[in-house]
Parts: structure tokens; sequence; C-alpha cells
């Protein structure tokens, strides 16, 4: 997951924080990531031009931390001096949840429901490679997040 303002899974879960006190979630909300912010990513990317042992690769890039979808909104809430109680139910689709999504953030299901079909499956890097080629600080979840809100894009 790339993190940024303006990006469709932080505009979903800044929306879905933000309108919602009170979420009754599907299971995924248990499901690991690692997020990464968008100026790491592009870290990477203009690394790798300029660095001959990346040319030819594959590379998995996460962030600096592995957390739960339940554990971003709960980190972005408390970014925001909010309360968040979270119920997960075993019953939500993922079309279902996708609908929901659009009703309450500005995301479209057309990219909620890849996005939230998605989400049932871990996304951390299974190897780590990129980060002996192209050392640097990555960023933390919480300072990419108050990075993204500073930018003052609203949804």
């Amino acid at each position: 997951m790339i993190f940024g303002a303006g990006g469709a899974s932080f505009e979903m879960i800044r929306a879905l924080v933000e309108k919602l006190p009170v979420m009754i979630t599907p299971r995924w909300v248990s499901t690991k990531c690692q997020p990464i912010a968008v100026d790491d990513v592009i870290h990477y990317l203009a690394d790798c031009l300029k660095d001959e042992r990346t040319a030819g690769g594959t590379f998995d890039i996460g962030g600096p931390e592995i957390l739960t979808y339940r554990e971003m909104m709960e980190r972005f809430a408390a970014i925001e001096g909010r309360k968040l109680f979270i119920i997960p139910v075993p019953v939500l689709t993922p079309k279902l949840s996708s609908y929901w999504v659009w009703l309450i953030t500005p995301i479209k299901p057309s990219i909620s429901m890849p996005l939230i079909e998605g989400l049932a499956n871990e996304v951390i890097c299974r190897e780590n490679r990129i980060r002996e080629l192209l050392p640097f600080r990555l960023t933390p979840y919480d300072e990419a997040v108050r990075a993204a809100l500073s930018e003052g894009i609203a949804n």
C-alpha cells in the first residue's frame, strides 16, 4: 500500500476515520500490510535509475512497520485526536464493503472494490534486498499520515 495525500488508500482511511467513530468492519481489518510513504516510493524509483545493481531486478518495497488495517485506522484516528471503535464481523462481503465505502468516502466502487478484495491478502515484503542496495531512512506510518494531512487535500 502506497500511502500519501490524494491516494485512494489514504483518502479511504481518512474518510472512514473522520466520518465513522464506530465501524462495523469485515475480518480484513486484521490483515497485515506494510504501508510505504509515497515519498519513499519516489526515493526508491529515483535511486534505482542511478544504481546499475538494480537494473533488470524486481524488488519488494514496504515501509518500516507491519500493521493491520485496524491498527492503521486507530493510529490515524489518534493522530487526529479522534476516538474510534471498530467491531469486526464475519459477514460483510467485499462487494458490499465497496458500496458502503462508496457511500462514506470519495472513492468510487470501481476503485474501492479491487482495493477491498485485495485486503484479504497480507501485503508484506517477502525479501528486503532493496534495503541492502539502497539504504535510507524509511518514513514511519504516523509520520507519513502527518505529512499527507499537512498537504491539505480534502476528501
